[in-house]
């Protein structure tokens, strides 16, 4: 974390009453900042908190000390290397500081309040061909749930994609949440024609993922997948290629 503003923050006495407005919570980088095309090198070190090999939508594999040595990290069978990064978490420690009960300034590594997992695809040339966002598994059961509803939000903001979205079937062992079964997938392709996006959104139980325990016929709790996953891609790579 940078000290810097914060420590100017909480030396001007800040209080609950002051508006939200008057605060800057965003991240000095986000996955939005990643420019498709450009190199690597120009993605900051300094404005994030850690740098990893990542594993497509799980927890962070071999540590980094750059961007930069996105070589490090195994290639998948596109040529591409995936480096994930969280961001940094100075917005946080100045909402605590507010005493803010707003969610949406505890942003952490976020994409519009979820708690999310993001990278970037790198090629061989250090040139930066796509991103990712997967919502991160490693929250509250509540916020799981509600993973599965981000997908709304990047359908606005792809609206201009020409997306066609789908709904699979249910496959062998899947079970619905209650009376929700949902797995949509959603591809589009930007107004250019150069860049290609995949939506995915879950909310289900998997094969062996029962809601009541037979034994005790207690709810089991967190038994079940809710996420929504992004990937945006330069053709002519493919997005879902690494599924």
């Amino acid at each position: 974390m940078k000290s810097t503003s914060l420590t100017a923050l909480l030396c001007l006495g800040l209080s609950t009453q002051m508006s939200v407005a008057q605060v800057q919570v965003e991240p000095e980088f986000s996955i939005w900042d990643v420019e498709l095309g450009e190199p690597i090198s120009l993605a900051p070190d300094n404005q994030v908190a850690e740098i990893a090999c990542g594993t497509n939508g799980g927890p962070p594999g071999r540590p980094l000390k750059s961007f930069g040595d996105f070589m490090d990290c195994n290639p998948e069978e596109s040529g591409l290397r995936e480096v994930s990064f969280t961001y940094d978490d100075e917005q946080d420690y100045i909402a605590l500081a507010l005493n803010s009960e707003f969610k949406f300034l505890h942003g952490g590594t976020s994409v519009f309040a979820h708690p999310v997992i993001v990278s970037v695809l790198v090629d061989p040339e250090g040139i930066v061909q796509g991103r990712r966002i997967f919502t991160d598994n490693r929250v509250s059961d509540y916020d799981r749930r509600n993973a599965v509803t981000l997908i709304r939000n990047f359908k606005a903001r792809f609206s201009d994609w020409s997306l066609t979205c789908r709904d699979l079937d249910m496959k062998d062992g899947e079970q619905p949440v209650g009376k929700q079964f949902i797995h949509e997938l959603c591809t589009g392709e930007s107004p250019e024609g150069d860049t290609l996006v995949e939506l995915e959104a879950t909310l289900l139980r998997k094969k062996g993922q029962e809601g009541l325990n037979p034994e005790t016929r207690e709810v089991n709790t967190g038994y079940f997948e809710s996420q929504t996953r992004y990937e945006e891609v330069k053709a002519p790579y493919e997005p879902g290629a690494s599924r």
